[in-house]
């Protein structure tokens, strides 16, 4: 074999690893950054949660993310998205969080991290406070909504006045909230107790690649 057929021969080797090794899905959203998420995602009110953050492939890398889409009035959905690694980087600290929301009546937007179902307290629309025997104010969904803190993945967490209030302050300071004690965001105990394990594994490095191949091909069947 001369020199000549000796690249082609490796060059063609190249490339079918390279695209055995970096899988493809077809049909899937790119987010770029968290700017995409207005043109992308369009109803109100809507919540959008990280769930997952990873990547795939050997010689070529392909960077995922898991939501977990709250609407106000239709089902909760979820989604798997590919990102660009400088976002893939910045955000999969706010795993468990918020990242998205538009709000139902002025259409409202926020691309700040917040716990998530932030959105959705404070709405009379949706619940009212209530005040405990302990003196603090408790936000209490209607009976329509009791299972949103099941989508939010509070687990037994309740959302105080104070909590809320703290938030919102964030929130208007363009900072990203993790709780009164760090309660969300990947290090967060409510996250890593609720979140951690179930939608997104422990470490990033846990899971090898053929696991997370068949993850992704798991996923991308559930979308379609």
């Amino acid at each position: 074999m001369n020199k000549a057929s000796l690249y082609i021969f490796l060059i063609l080797i190249f490339l079918g690893l390279s695209k055995s090794f970096s899988p493809s899905i077809q049909g899937v959203i790119y987010i770029n950054d968290e700017k995409d998420y207005p043109n992308i995602f369009h109803e109100r009110p809507v919540s959008l949660i990280l769930l997952d953050s990873f990547e795939t492939g050997f010689l070529i890398k392909t960077y995922l993310q898991k939501y977990q889409i709250v609407h106000g009035f239709k089902p909760t959905e979820q989604i798997l998205t590919k990102t660009s690694k400088k976002y893939w980087k910045r955000s999969k600290g706010f795993i468990g969080m918020s990242l998205f929301r538009r709000n139902e009546v002025e259409g409202k937007e926020s691309l700040i991290p917040m716990p998530p179902g932030i959105l959705f307290v404070g709405d009379p629309s949706f619940g009212l406070w209530k005040n405990e025997d302990s003196g603090q104010k408790i936000w209490k969904f209607h009976n329509a909504y009791k299972d949103f803190p099941k989508k939010f993945l509070w687990g037994n967490f309740q959302m105080t006045r104070f909590f809320y209030n703290k938030a919102i302050i964030f929130e208007n300071n363009l900072k990203p909230f993790f709780g009164l004690k760090n309660e969300f965001g990947f290090a967060g105990f409510i996250t890593q107790k609720n979140v951690i394990g179930k939608f997104s594994p422990k470490s990033h490095k846990d899971l090898t690649y053929y696991q997370h191949f068949k993850k992704q091909l798991t996923l991308s069947s559930t979308k379609e």
